[in-house]
């Protein structure tokens, strides 16, 4: 197997997988590769491919940077750590460590910070499906910010071609905009709808300007003028 062979093989999940959806991968396949880093090594009998050190791989417009990468060629499985940067297309992510199975599903732990479609995730751990809506969980608890305003929860999860997002224990809602606060035990947004609106549930709460409501499940119902209607 020659170097080139090896180069396009850590890529091939790290570089197209990992940071970009299925679809777009395979449109891209035959997109230049490179990557450059200070060690690279293959072991033939476990499939493993190791880059170490100061570790830059580019496909296309994409690019991730760590300080090592591992692609396995037998089980199509790749992580990348140590000061994780990626970018591709409109996603931007940092972390401690990402890893990919196939070109659907990835993984990054450790103060992750991801933008994607004007929002921004943050969390311990967060998990992307390109192929399932561009579905993104937080399992672990995490904050999603848009120009609308800030929600947060235990649990975090959405659906971005959607726009449709559920936080589960602890779910807080934020919108300066709206000059609205809001919370309860579980919360779910929907920002396709012809008129936007969270539904709140469990000792459920709203605050706008100098009104109060509580509720044990709550609709509120969010207008462009900025005001909030409670149902």
């Amino acid at each position: 197997m020659t170097k080139k062979t090896l180069y396009r093989g850590v890529l091939a999940l790290l570089a197209a997988g990992a940071v970009c959806t299925a679809a777009a991968a395979a449109q891209r396949s035959a997109e230049p590769t490179s990557v450059t880093a200070d060690s690279l090594t293959y072991d033939t009998r476990t499939g493993l491919i190791t880059a170490e050190q100061n570790v830059r791989m580019e496909q296309g417009t994409g690019w991730i940077e760590g300080a090592r990468a591992t692609y396995n060629t037998k089980t199509e499985e790749g992580t990348v750590e140590g000061g994780v940067r990626a970018v591709r297309d409109d996603m931007q992510l940092s972390c401690d460590h990402l890893s990919g199975v196939g070109q659907d599903h990835w993984q990054a732990m450790g103060s992750v910070h991801m933008t994607k479609a004007g929002r921004t995730f943050t969390g311990a751990q967060v998990d992307y499906y390109a192929a399932q809506n561009e579905y993104v969980l937080a399992p672990s608890g995490g904050t999603m910010t848009s120009a609308d305003g800030t929600l947060s929860a235990d649990r975090l999860e959405g659906w971005l071609q959607e726009n449709r997002f559920v936080g589960t224990g602890n779910a807080h809602i934020v919108s300066p905009p709206r000059d609205l606060e809001g919370g309860g035990d579980r919360m779910e947004y929907f920002g396709n709808a012809e008129r936007p609106y969270v539904v709140l549930d469990g000792s459920a709460w709203v605050f706008q300007g100098n009104n109060m409501a509580r509720s044990n499940h709550m609709t509120v119902y969010l207008s462009d003028d900025g005001t909030a209607v409670s149902e």
